[in-house]
C-alpha cells in the first residue's frame, strides 16, 4: 500500500478538512521547482504524506513568463500540480480584497537595501495563494523550502486547530532548530509547541477563511525584529498579536530553508 493510499484510508476513517498545497516561484528558483524531477513532487509535496485536494503553483516575478507557464503545464500533465496562477494577473482583484495597494509596500529609509518591488512581490506570492486556494485550509511553502525526509504532521495539526479555534497557524520546526522553537513557546502539547511571538512565511498551514480577510494593514512596533521592513510576515505577526492567536510548531519534524 502506497503512502497516498494509507493517508486516504486514514482520512476516510476520521474525516479532515480539505487542504490546498501551494508554493510560489520567481526568477531565481523556478528552474529548481519546475525542472528538477523530484524537488516539487517529492521534497515539497510528497514528504508531507498528505492527500492534498489541490496542488497549486503561484508564478510570481519571472523574466520569461511563457517558458515558466510551459514548464508548469508539464507538471500539471504529469499530475504533480493541479493548476497554476500568475500573481500579477490576480493583483488587481486580490489587493482590494485585502484593503492593500502596491504603494503599501514602498521601501523605507530604515531598510535602504530593500527595494519596493521586493517587498511587493514578497507579499504578492502568499496573498495570491491565499486568494486562489479552493480548499478549507492552505499549506503554503516558499519555493526555497523543502522536506529532506517524510513527516506526517498535517492531520494532527488540523485536529488541534479544529478543536481549539485560537490555534490559527501550524508549521514544522525550521532548519532543525528544535531548541529555538521550544524557547519561543509558552506551552506545549504532545506533538506541538505553542507560541504567540512568531510567524514565518517560509511554511504555514492556515484556515483560508481566517486569512482571506483584510488583516494585513496592522504594523506593531514590537514586530520590528522581522527583517526587511513591513513585509507580509510582519503584517501577519502584527495581526496575530493583536488578536491573541496561537501558533503550533511541530516538535518531531523540520523543514529546510536555504
Amino acid at each position: 500500500m502506497s503512502w497516498i493510499q494509507a493517508a486516504k484510508r486514514l482520512l476516510q476513517s476520521s474525516p479532515l478538512p480539505s487542504v490546498t498545497f501551494a508554493t510560489t516561484c520567481w526568477e531565481r528558483d523556478w528552474r529548481t521547482i519546475l525542472l528538477d524531477p523530484d524537488y516539487l513532487r517529492l521534497q515539497q509535496i510528497g514528504h508531507h504524506l498528505f492527500p492534498f485536494t489541490e496542488k497549486l503553483l503561484v508564478i510570481n516575478n519571472v523574466a520569461d513568463l511563457a517558458a515558466v507557464k510551459k514548464a508548469a503545464q508539464a507538471k500539471i500533465n504529469d499530475g504533480v500540480l493541479t493548476r497554476f496562477v500568475v500573481a500579477d494577473d490576480l493583483a488587481s482583484e486580490l489587493l482590494p480584497q485585502f484593503h492593500l495597494s502596491k504603494q503599501d509596500f514602498s521601501s523605507s529609509p530604515l531598510n535602504p537595501n530593500v527595494s519596493s518591488d521586493w517587498l511587493y512581490y514578497n507579499a504578492l506570492g502568499p496573498l495570491a495563494a491565499i486568494h486562489a486556494a479552493q480548499s478549507d485550509y492552505l499549506l503554503y511553502l516558499t519555493g526555497d523550502v523543502y522536506l529532506e525526509k517524510p513527516v506526517s504532521w498535517i492531520p494532527q495539526a488540523l485536529r488541534l486547530m479544529q478543536k481549539h479555534p485560537n490555534y490559527k497557524v501550524a508549521n514544522l520546526t525550521w532548519n532543525q532548530n528544535y531548541k529555538e522553537a521550544k524557547k519561543e513557546s509558552y506551552s506545549s502539547t504532545k506533538n506541538f509547541y505553542l507560541s504567540r511571538i512568531g510567524f514565518s512565511d517560509q511554511l504555514f498551514l492556515v484556515k483560508k477563511t481566517d486569512f482571506h480577510q483584510p488583516i494585513y494593514q496592522q504594523i506593531r512596533s514590537d514586530t520590528a525584529h522581522v527583517p526587511r521592513g513591513d513585509v507580509f510576515e510582519r503584517r501577519v505577526l502584527s495581526y496575530m498579536k493583536n488578536q491573541g492567536w496561537d501558533r503550533l510548531t511541530y516538535k518531531k519534524g523540520s523543514y529546510t530553508h536555504k
